[in-house]
C-alpha cells in the first residue's frame, strides 16, 4: 500500500473505511464469476457457453485428424481444430478485457466515492 493510501484510508471515518472494503481487490476467482452479473452478464454467459462449445470443437476435429486416413482428412480436420481453438483463444481473450475492465470500474467508483466524501466534508 502507498503512502497516499494509507493517508486516505487514516482520514476516513470508520463508516468509510468499511464502506470502502467492499470495493477492495478481489480474488481472480471472484474477478471471473463477476463477469457473469451486471449488464452484460446474460452475453458473458452465452460467450462462455460457446467457448466450451468451441473446444469441445477443437478435441473433436483433433480426435479425427489422428484418425483420419488421406492426407486431405488429416489436413482438413486439423484446420478445422486451429479455428476452434483460435476461436477459444479469443473468447479467452475476452473474459480477461471484461475482468480488466471491471477493476477499472471498481476503482473509478472509489476514487467518486472518496472525491463525494470529501466535498461533502468541505461544504459542512
Amino acid at each position: 500500500m502507498s503512502k497516499l493510501e494509507q493517508a486516505i484510508r487514516q482520514s476516513l471515518s470508520a463508516e468509510d473505511a468499511a464502506f470502502l472494503a467492499k470495493f477492495e481487490d478481489q480474488s481472480p476467482f471472484h474477478e471471473a464469476l463477476g463477469t457473469f452479473s451486471g449488464k452484460w452478464g446474460l452475453m458473458n454467459i452465452f460467450a462462455a457457453v460457446i467457448t466450451f462449445g468451441m473446444f469441445a470443437a477443437a478435441v473433436y476435429c483433433a480426435w479425427n485428424a489422428f484418425n483420419a486416413d488421406p492426407a486431405r482428412e488429416t489436413v482438413l480436420w486439423s484446420a478445422g481444430g486451429i479455428v476452434a481453438m483460435l476461436a477459444v483463444a479469443m473468447l479467452k481473450m475476452y473474459f480477461w478485457m471484461e475482468m480488466n475492465k471491471n477493476v477499472t470500474l471498481r476503482e473509478v467508483k472509489r476514487l467518486e466515492l472518496q472525491v463525494a466524501r470529501l466535498a461533502s466534508r468541505e461544504s459542512v
